[in-house]
């Protein structure tokens, strides 16, 4: 992360250790339609071809954002087309049970079997089994009668993340308990250490996994359970002392309320619906063009978990972050499965909006099934593709950052297409124009060798690890030298 605000807008990269990846992860509009119960999310199929080119930027627009960036909690970037079409918009707010739900719950809950577990560790485990499957079926009531009823602010807590995994589309969670231990002076209680693991969607967690990083994503947990009525019921839940650093989640952490199109779920914290139908039409949009490039690269996506952050939420969620050149993220939960968050507070026109939903949008569809974290020196091929998808159908020389590239070659020409990462001490604009040149290397080898081309050197070089020659040998059919003088030569002809 940078010292000081003169530090380049360059994301620090958060390296994996050998081949496991940290895990990460996360509807009412005001005049709206009537809330309605989350339904499980469609296994939507992927989009068409990008819609029309949106209205020319204004001068205003194509002004310099110096320092602006968007990143991948690997590092990842921002960037969008501007969607004029109406979208049709379900408002999502998860509510079902009345208010005396929690009451209900103790007798509506699944109870052990009269041949049950034997130990309380064992009957303690089977309460967990049963609240874990409730979720899955969509059993509120099943869900919450493992929650101590007599415990107000906890039956709040597990009603809200029942109802924000329901309205993620939540297909898989399970409990994973440690080993239990007594709570001092309570003999009826025992405390466990737990990984609730979790899933979206099949495609982002298959029935085998090779490597930690392929395993479902976790959030680590501290649970107390205590005997009330002759069963075990969840009486605390606290922070876990192995806690993965990108807790809090969304959604353990946040009331959301959801908005679903055709292929994104948008997620915002209770009170700023405002958010949902402004972003709405926007992310439907980049999400087809996101799409198409999904399908060239072999990652199409069941859909799009975008969380629109206020600025406590930008500096809470998956950890939060504190980089304040960084308008946007995108957060991987494993090796098939990605988070969006955007920074509201960031969007401040319609192309910064669109530009940065689509760049991070981008991000999911080229590091998606990437074998490990994106490396330092990959970064500007990820953010380069990023800003490429994020700009389209434009092209580099209509971007914001064009300015900065022509200032970097007024300074000192790049003899390479690699940029080189600026130093802590470089100006905000070296930043900027670090991710331009990225931009332009990908627009160089799309026009040069076509888009399939640039997509099979994306995969094989983000997500399969290859060396830059071996892919540029594999993809194009010539040595990356080879690549590198061509390009270098073409955009200095168009940075002129």
């Amino acid at each position: 992360m940078p010292d000081s605000p003169d530090v380049p807008s360059i994301p620090g990269q958060r390296e994996p250790h050998h081949d496991t990846v940290p895990e990460v992860v996360a509807a009412a509009v005001a005049g709206g339609p009537a809330p309605v119960a989350p339904a499980p999310a469609p296994a939507a199929g992927t989009g068409s071809a990008p819609a029309a080119v949106a209205a020319e930027l204004s001068a205003a627009e194509l002004a310099v954002r110096a320092g602006h960036r968007w990143g991948v909690r690997f590092v990842l970037a921002v960037v969008a087309v501007l969607a004029l079409f109406l979208v049709g918009l379900v408002v999502l707010k998860p509510e079902s049970a009345p208010e005396g739900a929690a009451a209900a719950a103790a007798s509506a809950a699944p109870a052990p079997s009269s041949a049950g577990p034997a130990t309380p560790y064992d009957q303690a485990v089977a309460v967990l089994k049963a609240q874990a499957d409730a979720l899955i079926s969509g059993d509120e009531a099943g869900w919450m009668g493992a929650v101590d009823a007599s415990k107000a602010a906890l039956v709040t807590k597990y009603r809200m993340i029942f109802r924000n995994l329901r309205g993620l589309g939540i297909s898989r969670f399970s409990y994973q308990p440690g080993l239990g231990k007594p709570v001092k002076g309570d003999a009826a209680a025992m405390a466990i250490r737990v990984d609730a693991v979790y899933c979206f969607g099949d495609d982002m967690c298959p029935a085998s996994a090779a490597t930690e990083w392929a395993k479902p994503p976790h959030i680590s947990q501290s649970l107390t359970l205590r005997a009330v009525g002759g069963r075990y019921v969840i009486s605390a839940l606290g922070e876990s002392a192995d806690a993965d650093f990108h807790q809090p989640t969304p959604w353990e952490s946040t009331d959301l309320v959801f908005a679903r199109g055709k292929r994104v779920v948008l997620a915002v914290a209770k009170g700023q619906e405002k958010y949902l139908a402004r972003v709405l039409p926007v992310a439907e949009q980049a999400a087809v063009v996101a799409d198409r490039y999904g399908i060239l690269n072999g990652t199409p996506q069941r859909d799009y978990r975008i969380f629109l952050a206020g600025e406590k939420q930008w500096k809470s969620w998956y950890g939060g972050e504190n980089d304040e050149w960084a308008i946007g993220l995108a957060l991987p939960l494993n090796r098939r499965g990605i988070d969006v968050i955007v920074r509201m507070a960031e969007m401040d026109t319609p192309v910064t909006l669109r530009t940065t939903v689509q760049h991070e949008l981008g991000h999911v569809v080229t590091l998606t099934g990437a074998y490990q974290m994106d490396a330092a020196e990959d970064t500007w091929l990820s953010e380069g593709i990023a800003e490429y998808i994020g700009w389209q159908p434009k092209g580099a020389a209509q971007s914001f950052r064009k300015y900065s590239v022509r200032w970097q070659f007024d300074r000192a020409a790049p003899k390479s297409i690699v940029p080189v990462r600026p130093g802590p001490k470089a100006p905000a604009r070296a930043g900027d124009a670090f991710y331009g040149l990225s931009h332009w290397a990908a627009d160089c080898m799309a026009k040069k060798y076509g888009e399939p081309k640039l997509f099979t050197f994306v995969r094989l070089v983000l997500t399969e690890d290859n060396s830059y020659d071996q892919a540029s040998r594999d993809a194009y059919g010539v040595p990356f030298a080879t690549v590198d003088k061509t390009c270098v030569s073409w955009i200095r002809q168009q940075a002129s």
